[in-house]
C-alpha cells in the first residue's frame, strides 16, 4: 500500500521521521514549553553575531543586531499595542478563544522581516498585510482576523488607518525601529516580554490568508511547531548553510515567503530581499548576480518570465546553486528552458506544500538528471510529514493508484481562523492519534516513493464519460512548442455536453500558434477526450498576489455555438450527406479535432465557422490543398470567406472547379453596403494570403475591409517584379471599390512597403490618404539582414506540384536536392533565389508554393528604395524589430505615431495581439 514517506522512507513504511531540535540551530526550550523559531534565531545570534543576516536596498544587518533589534522592538510594541485579553497559550481556535492578531503593513523589504519578528517577540499573533492587495481584499482580511492595531511604514500609514476600527491604532514602524535600534545598541541583556517566550507547540504564531484561487480566502493559523518543523525540513531539503545567500522575492504574507525567511535565518544564512513587482525581470536578474545569491525560490510564473526574457548566453544566474518553484505545477519544459542559464552544478527543485501543511514534498532535479517530459513530480516527503493517498472509502491506495492526498503530522495548522466548519471539513485524526489534513489535491505514489500531484480534487470533470484532470491537460499544453502558460477549465452548462476550454499564452518572441495547431499538437500527447474543444489565446493569465492563476478572472469562454459540435449526440445518422462527411473529416484533421460518435462523424457542426474553430491562414492553405488532393476541386482561399461554415463551404465544393466571381488579387473580408464607413485596404506580407487579415477584420465590426495579395499567388501567373508595379495593380482594384479618398491603408511586413508606395502614388495624383499603418514593416536593408533567419534557413526547393517548367530551374532543383543535408548558407541563398525566380510559374507543393512568393518578394524589396512620404503614418513595431521612427526618418516626412506591440512579427495579426492592433487602427482611422 502507498503510505506516507519521508526523505529516506520506502512506500510500505507507515511512520515518519520526527524532527529534532538541532542544538546548533535552536536554543533549549523553556521548562514546560516547546522551542519556537525565536529560540533558533537566538542561538544563531549568539554563535555568529557578526555574520550577515538581512539585506535590502536600504542596508544590511548582522544576526546579532537583528536579534537584539527584534527583541527591543517586541518590548516597545508590547507597551503600545491594545492589551490582549487572551494569553494565546493552548487556544482553541474553533471555540473562538484566540488572541487578537496584529497587522503589519510594510513594503516588501528588510523592514517587513523586522516588523514580523518584533511582533512575535511581543507575544502577538501576526498577520502580514501585503500593500499590493486591493483595498477590498485587505478589508476582508482585517475583518476576518479581528485586527485592531496595525504596524505600518510611512508609505502605507494612510491606507492602514482606513482599515483599522475606531478603537484601533496605527503604529509607525520607522519611529519604533529608531527607538529599538538605540536600545539594541546599549550594553547588557534585554528584557523579555512576559509570556512571549513560553509560547510554542500548537499555539498560534501567524495567520496567513490563502490566495482565494479556489474560493473565498481563508485565514490559516500557522503554529509555532509548524514553523519550527518546516524550518528543519527546508534546511535539509535545500541544504541551507551559513554561507548561503538566499533571495527573498515571495511576499511575506505568503506562507512560503515567510517560512523561507525563517528557515534561512535559522540556518545562519543571509536573506536578501527584493520585490520583483517593483524591479521587473531585468533588474531582478542583475540583482541576483550582483548580490552573489546562491538560492532563488520563486513562483513558476516569475520563472517563466525570467527564462522568456533571457538569452541562453546570459550569465547572471550562473552563481545560483538552487532554483526552486512553488505554488503551481511546473513541467519539464520549464526546467529545460532554465538549464542553459544556470551553472554546471545547479539544481532545480519543485517545492510542494500549502499554507495549512507548509512544505511536505520536494523533488530535486540535479544538473545531470533527466528532465521529465511533462509534469515534474511533487517528490519525496520531507522531515516531519507523512503523506497518505486515500481512496474514496478512506483506505490507503496502492502504489500507482490515484486518490486524495492527506497529510499526517502534528506540525500543521490548528485550523482556519474563525471558521470551525471549514476546519472540520479538512481536519481529522489518524489511527495513531496524529492530526491529519486533507490537502484537496489528487495524487499518486510511484515505486520510488515519489508523489505526483494530479490536480485539485474539485477540478476533475467528466468529458464524454471520462474523468479528466485539467492540470494534466495544462501540463501537456506547456510542452507544446511556443506555448508558455496555460489554464484549462471545464465548462458545464447543461444541457450542452461538458467541454474543456484552454486559455493559452505564447512564448515571448514566438509566433502565436493557432488554436488548430495547438489542438493538433495535443492529439499527439493526449487522448481525444482530453483535447480542449475551445482554445482562447490571451496575452497574460490573470494572477493574484501569490502568482497563482485567478480562474475567477479568466475571460468568459466562447459560446458553444462557435466551437465543435460536441460529443456526437448532436449529430443524427442522416445529418451529413457524403460530401459533408468528406469535407468535415478534412476540416477536423486540419483543425486538430477528433472524430467522435459511433459512426465516426466529424467533430464539426454543419454551421460551425472555420475561423471560429481556430483556423487561420496557414490551416486554410492546408485545408484547401487537402480538398484539392482528395476531392479534386481547386478553389481560391477567398471562397472560404464567402462560405465560412461547413454547410456552405461544402455546397461550394459541390460546384467543382467552375469559375467564380471575384478577382484573385483582392479579397473582400467584410462586404461594403450603402452608407457604410470608408473601407480599410490591407496589403498582405510576402507569400501571405489576404486571409491573414481576417482576425483584424473581425475586430473591426461591420467596417468594410479589403485585402490584397501577390499576383499569381492563387492562380498561376507571372508575379509583379517591382513594388511600383504591385502598387499600380492594387490601386486599380482599390479605385473600383472606392473611386476617391480619403483612403486608409494597412500593410503588414513586406506589404507595408507596397502600402507606402500606394500612398505616395495616390497623394501625388491629388487623392487624400487619411493614414498609412505599417504593421511591423522592415526597411529593405533589414530584409537582407533577416533573410536567413526570418524563415527558411535550409536549402530546400521542394517538389513541383505538377508538370514543372523544364530547363534551368528544374535542373537546379534536382542538383541542389542532393545538398539538402548541408548547411552551407551560400548554396541556400542560391536555392532560395532560384525558387523566388520561379514563383508563379513553377507550382510547388504545399507551403513551398508560398515560400517561393516570399523569396520573390525578398528579391523585389532588396533593390527598392522607398520614396519620401509626407502623410500621417502609424508605425506598429513588434518585438525584435529596431526600425523605429529614427530609422524611418529619411522616408517618413510627416507626422509619425510609433506603437510597440509585444508580439512576434507574424503574431501582430493573430490572437490575442490583433485585438490591440485593431483598437489602434479603429482609433486612428475613425472606425465607429
Amino acid at each position: 500500500m502507498t503510505t506516507a514517506t519521508d526523505t529516506t522512507a520506502t512506500t510500505d513504511r507507515t511512520t515518519t521521521r520526527q524532527p529534532t531540535v538541532d542544538p546548533g540551530a535552536a536554543a533549549p526550550p523553556h521548562a514546560g514549553t516547546e522551542p519556537s523559531v525565536l529560540d533558533g534565531l537566538a542561538v544563531v545570534a549568539d554563535r555568529d553575531p557578526h555574520a550577515l543576516a538581512l539585506v535590502d536596498e536600504h542596508g544590511e544587518t548582522t544576526h546579532g543586531a537583528l536579534d537584539r533589534t527584534a527583541r527591543a522592538l517586541g518590548l516597545l510594541l508590547d507597551a503600545q499595542l491594545t492589551p490582549d485579553d487572551h494569553t494565546g497559550r493552548g487556544v482553541d481556535v474553533e471555540q473562538g478563544r484566540a488572541p487578537v492578531p496584529v497587522g503589519a503593513m510594510v513594503a516588501h523589504g528588510a523592514g517587513s522581516v523586522v516588523a514580523l519578528l518584533g511582533l512575535l517577540h511581543a507575544g502577538r499573533v501576526v498577520v502580514a498585510l501585503d500593500p499590493s492587495l486591493p483595498g477590498a481584499r485587505l478589508q476582508h482580511v482585517v475583518a476576518l482576523a479581528g485586527i485592531v492595531d496595525v504596524v505600518a511604514d510611512a508609505e502605507h500609514a494612510d491606507r492602514a488607518a482606513a482599515l483599522v476600527p475606531e478603537q484601533g491604532r496605527v503604529l509607525s514602524l520607522e519611529d519604533l525601529l529608531g527607538d529599538a535600534r538605540t536600545a539594541a545598541a546599549t550594553e547588557g541583556d534585554l528584557a523579555v516580554v512576559p509570556g512571549a517566550r513560553e509560547r510554542g507547540g500548537r499555539d498560534p504564531a501567524v495567520v496567513v490568508f490563502t490566495s482565494g484561487s479556489t474560493g473565498v480566502p481563508k485565514g490559516v493559523t500557522m503554529t509555532h511547531r509548524q514553523l519550527v518543523v518546516d524550518s528543519v525540513a527546508q534546511r535539509e531539503a535545500f541544504r541551507l548553510v551559513p554561507t548561503d545567500r538566499v533571495a527573498s522575492v515571495l511576499p511575506h504574507g505568503f506562507a512560503a515567503g515567510l517560512t523561507l525567511v525563517l528557515s534561512a535565518l535559522q540556518a545562519g544564512a543571509s536573506v536578501h530581499v527584493a520585490d520583483p513587482r517593483r524591479t521587473g525581470v531585468d533588474r531582478l536578474v542583475t540583482w541576483v548576480r550582483d548580490a552573489r545569491l546562491t538560492t532563488l525560490h520563486t513562483t513558476p510564473h516569475l520563472l517563466r518570465s525570467i527564462t522568456g526574457a533571457l538569452d541562453p548566453s546570459d550569465d547572471r544566474l550562473r552563481a545560483l546553486r538552487v532554483v526552486a518553484t512553488l505554488g503551481e505545477a511546473v513541467t519539464g519544459t520549464d526546467v529545460t528552458a532554465l538549464r542553459p542559464l544556470l551553472g554546471p552544478g545547479a539544481s532545480f527543485c519543485n517545492q510542494t506544500g500549502s499554507s495549512e501543511t507548509a512544505v511536505y514534498a520536494v523533488h530535486e532535479i540535479r544538473a545531470g538528471d533527466p528532465v521529465p517530459e511533462r509534469s515534474v513530480p511533487a517528490g519525496r516527503i520531507v522531515t516531519g510529514k507523512r503523506i497518505e493517498v486515500r481512496r474514496p472509502d478512506g483506505s490507503v491506495a496502492d502504489v500507482g493508484e490515484s486518490g486524495a492526498v492527506v497529510c499526517v503530522s502534528d506540525a500543521m495548522t490548528s485550523g482556519y481562523w474563525g471558521a470551525p466548519d471549514a476546519t472540520a471539513d479538512r481536519a481529522g485524526t489518524a489511527a495513531d492519534g496524529t492530526p491529519t489534513w486533507t490537502v484537496g489535491d489528487l495524487g499518486r505514489f510511484d515505486d520510488q516513493g515519489r508523489l505526483t500531484l494530479l490536480g485539485r480534487a474539485d477540478d476533475a470533470a467528466k468529458v464524454r464519460g471520462h474523468l479528466v484532470e485539467p492540470s494534466e491537460v495544462e501540463a501537456a499544453l506547456r510542452t507544446v512548442d511556443a506555448v508558455q502558460e496555460a489554464a484549462v477549465v471545464a465548462v458545464q452548462a447543461p444541457p450542452a455536453p461538458t467541454r474543456l476550454v484552454a486559455y493559452v499564452v505564447s512564448r515571448p518572441g514566438r509566433r502565436s500558434p493557432s488554436p488548430a495547431a495547438i489542438r493538433r499538437a495535443l492529439r499527439d500527447l493526449l487522448p481525444d477526450h482530453m483535447v480542449p474543444t475551445t482554445i482562447v489565446p490571451v496575452t497574460t493569465l490573470p494572477r493574484n498576489e501569490r502568482g497563482k492563476v485567478d480562474r475567477t478572472r479568466l475571460p468568459e469562454a466562447p459560446a458553444l455555438s462557435t466551437t465543435v459540435g460536441g460529443d456526437g449526440a448532436a449529430f443524427g445518422e442522416d445529418t451529413y450527406d457524403q460530401w459533408q462527411l468528406a469535407v468535415g473529416q478534412i476540416w477536423a484533421e486540419v483543425l486538430g479535432l477528433p472524430a467522435v460518435g459511433p459512426l465516426e462523424l466529424p467533430a464539426v457542426g454543419l454551421d460551425n465557422d472555420f475561423s471560429a474553430l481556430g483556423g487561420d491562414s496557414l490551416s486554410a492553405e492546408e485545408m484547401l490543398a487537402a480538398v484539392s488532393d482528395r476531392l479534386g476541386v481547386d478553389v481560391p482561399s477567398s471562397e472560404l470567406l464567402r462560405h465560412p461554415t461547413l454547410r456552405s463551404f461544402t455546397a461550394r465544393i459541390r460546384l467543382g472547379a467552375a469559375a467564380v466571381p471575384g478577382h484573385p488579387d483582392v479579397v473582400t473580408l467584410t462586404a461594403r453596403a450603402p452608407g457604410d464607413a470608408d473601407p480599410l485596404f490591407c496589403v498582405a506580407g510576402a507569400g501571405a494570403l489576404a486571409l491573414t487579415f481576417v482576425p483584424l477584420a473581425r475586430h473591426l465590426g461591420d467596417r468594410p475591409v479589403f485585402a490584397f495579395q501577390q499576383h499569381g499567388l492563387e492562380r498561376r501567373s507571372v508575379p509583379d517584379w517591382s513594388i511600383p508595379a504591385m502598387a499600380r495593380r492594387y490601386i486599380e482594384l482599390l479605385r473600383v471599390v472606392q473611386p476617391s479618398g480619403p483612403y486608409t491603408l494597412v500593410g503588414h511586413s513586406f506589404g507595408g512597403l507596397v502600402a507606402l508606395e500606394m500612398a505616395s502614388v495616390l497623394a501625388g495624383a491629388g487623392h487624400e490618404v487619411a493614414r498609412v499603418v505599417l504593421l511591423d514593416t522592415h526597411l529593405p536593408e533589414q530584409a537582407s539582414e533577416r533573410a536567413d533567419t526570418v524563415e527558411f534557413g535550409q536549402l530546400d526547393l521542394g517538389r513541383p506540384a505538377a508538370r514543372p517548367v523544364p530547363g534551368v530551374l528544374r535542373r537546379l532543383a534536382v542538383r541542389t536536392s542532393a545538398l539538402r543535408s548541408r548547411s552551407a548558407t551560400p548554396f541556400a541563398r542560391i536555392g532560395r533565389r532560384a525558387r523566388g525566380v520561379g514563383a508563379g510559374v513553377v507550382r510547388w507543393q504545399g507551403q513551398r508554393h508560398f515560400r517561393a512568393f516570399f523569396d520573390q518578394a525578398l528579391l523585389v524589396s532588396r533593390r527598392w528604395e522607398p520614396r519620401p512620404y509626407a502623410g500621417p503614418v502609424t508605425l506598429v513595431v513588434a518585438d525584435g524589430n529596431d526600425s523605429g521612427p529614427a530609422r524611418w526618418a529619411r522616408y517618413l516626412r510627416g507626422p509619425v505615431d510609433a506603437v510597440r506591440v509585444h508580439a512576434e512579427h507574424s503574431s501582430v495579426l493573430r490572437e490575442p495581439h490583433v485585438a490591440e492592433v485593431a483598437a489602434l487602427v479603429a482609433r486612428q482611422s475613425g472606425t465607429p
